[in-house]
């Protein structure tokens, strides 16, 4: 009887550390969504930033779910095997599949490219079907609606996707490169010298000023000083290249990566929701331990 108190008194504090963490969280979230202003990609800081916006695809480039092969900006695919367990039957996720692969996001002020690995998605398309072998042979959207077909069928497959086109609200780490501060002349300059010693032929061929089949210290430094005014060409075309923007989870794993098809305020309200929910289960397994503390001492 004692032993059984123990492990329920036990069970008591587990349930409030948890409810504790996922308030914490949810508060966190909640506060930090409603105080981050939007920016717009034009005129955004570097760093953490909030920015909403339409998806496209990054350089035309489609994405297709591996399941159900739509087109899309990501996708989450999930493989499941029907099981039995005691008389019961469970699904067991025999194959899983995220896309890391960035597209486009633009407000209409620019562009900027959102690598979604580490974040955590938000989408509103979810498609769901059943079949008979471990991968679908097709995708039998209309059966999902079917009851029948989740009986008799011993594969389920499911798929959430973000499209193209939908509006997005994204938060996370900005983060612009410039071509010509991403290369350095000196950069440049290395990799030239590197390619030309790659063709030891060419190389003769331009520098071996005594046609004695080799490159000594000054015909070598005169190949430097092409290299070295070649970079410097090349360096201030790369500056009129424009900027790139960048958005990938943050450094600090104490701010969240946020991507979501769900509109600003619809994602307060949930974060909101969550916290006050979590608080109270949190403040409820206070007072059933006070009480159970109360009992045992009794």
């Amino acid at each position: 009887m004692i032993e059984d108190r123990e492990t329920l008194l036990l069970a008591t504090i587990a349930a409030i550390t948890i409810c504790f963490y996922f308030f914490v969280r949810a508060w966190k979230y909640w506060r930090l969504i409603q105080d981050t202003p939007t920016s717009r990609l034009r005129s955004a800081h570097q760093g953490f930033v909030e920015i909403e916006g339409k998806g496209k695809f990054s350089q035309d480039r489609a994405i297709y779910a591996p399941l159900s092969n739509h087109r899309c900006l990501w996708y989450q695919s999930v493989i499941e095997c029907k099981s039995s367990f005691k008389s019961r039957n469970a699904w067991r996720v025999v194959y899983q599949n995220t896309s890391e692969s960035p597209f486009l996001l633009d407000d209409g002020t620019g562009t900027c490219l959102v690598d979604p690995y580490g974040a955590e998605v938000v989408s509103n398309e979810k498609l769901v079907w059943y079949g008979d072998t471990e991968w679908p042979v097709r995708t039998g959207i209309m059966d999902s609606a079917l009851f029948a077909m989740s009986l008799k069928s011993g594969y389920r497959y499911t798929e959430r996707l973000i499209l193209p086109g939908q509006r997005l609200y994204v938060l996370g780490q900005l983060s612009t490169h410039s071509p010509a501060t991403h290369h350095s002349s000196r950069d440049i300059m290395r990799d030239l010298l590197d390619s030309w010693k790659l063709d030891n032929k060419q190389l003769l061929l331009r520098f071996d000023s005594n046609h004695d089949g080799e490159i000594d210290l000054n015909e070598w430094e005169a190949a430097r000083q092409a290299a070295r005014s070649e970079a410097e060409v090349l360096h201030q075309t790369l500056q009129f290249e424009p900027a790139t923007n960048h958005v990938f989870r943050p450094e600090d794993k104490r701010q969240p990566y946020i991507i979501s098809v769900q509109p600003q305020m619809t994602i307060i309200g949930s974060f909101r929701h969550h916290a006050v929910a979590t608080l109270l289960c949190c403040l409820g397994s206070i007072g059933y331990l006070v009480w159970q503390l109360h009992a045992y001492w009794q």
